[in-house]
């Protein structure tokens, strides 16, 4: 019973997988993928240094992997590790230095145009600023004027309207004027002509011979 239980461990660390987990072929050499565990073994694939590639069991120091195109084989577990080997992590970061390099270069390149264009928007704003104060004076004294010419206008139609009525009052009263003289000449002509006609009859009367007395 003693001697059953160790056993029946070993049996199931043996047949049950392990949990997955990333791990990656370390140094800079290929390393041998076989169907299964055991230096003689057939090869499926030799993975170069960097390769990722996914554990999905250990046993007796061989490790069951899963490259990246789903070949799946068994390595030698000292040829992996944790994380990127050494010379991948420095390929990435002369990458990403090179990178930089070049970000730095460029923004260097662009920095006097970037300056040119910040004293031309500069000089762009103090000159519509420039205006917009000019504008808002104009605007001011056009308010001013306006209001100035609105009441010269008020002025001018109240004294165009009492100029209107009082050269209509004119007009009628000339009309009166003319109808009074009219009527003035004509009561002269009437009163001349009765003097006249009394005249004449007046005349006529002493021109009028006077009778001889009768002899009888």
């Amino acid at each position: 019973m003693k001697l059953g239980v160790p056993f029946i461990l070993c049996f199931l660390l043996m047949v049950l997988p392990a949990h997955s987990e990333t791990g990656y072929v370390k140094d800079d050499i290929e390393v041998m993928v076989r169907t299964d565990p055991g230096a003689r073994r057939k090869i499926v694939a030799m993975p170069t240094s960097g390769t990722r590639v996914e554990v999905l069991e250990t046993k007796e120091g061989w490790s069951k992997v899963r490259l990246p195109d789903n070949v799946e084989g068994w390595m030698l577990s000292r040829y992996l590790s944790p994380g990127p080997p050494n010379e991948v992590i420095i390929a990435s970061l002369k990458r990403e230095n090179q990178a930089l390099r070049q970000r730095v270069k460029t923004l260097n390149e662009e920095n006097p145009r970037l300056k040119s264009e910040r004293s031309d928007l500069q000089k762009a704003l103090a000159k519509q600023t420039k205006t917009a104060g000019a504008l808002s004076a104009s605007y001011e004294t056009l308010k001013k004027e306006s209001s100035e010419f609105l009441a010269l206008k008020a002025s001018y139609e109240k004294v165009s309207k009492d100029l209107a009525e009082r050269t209509q009052r004119q007009g009628e009263l000339e009309e009166q004027v003319k109808d009074l003289q009219n009527t003035r000449t004509l009561r002269w002509f009437l009163a001349g002509a009765g003097v006249l006609f009394v005249g004449f009859v007046v005349g006529f009367m002493t021109r009028r011979p006077k009778r001889r007395p009768s002899l009888l």
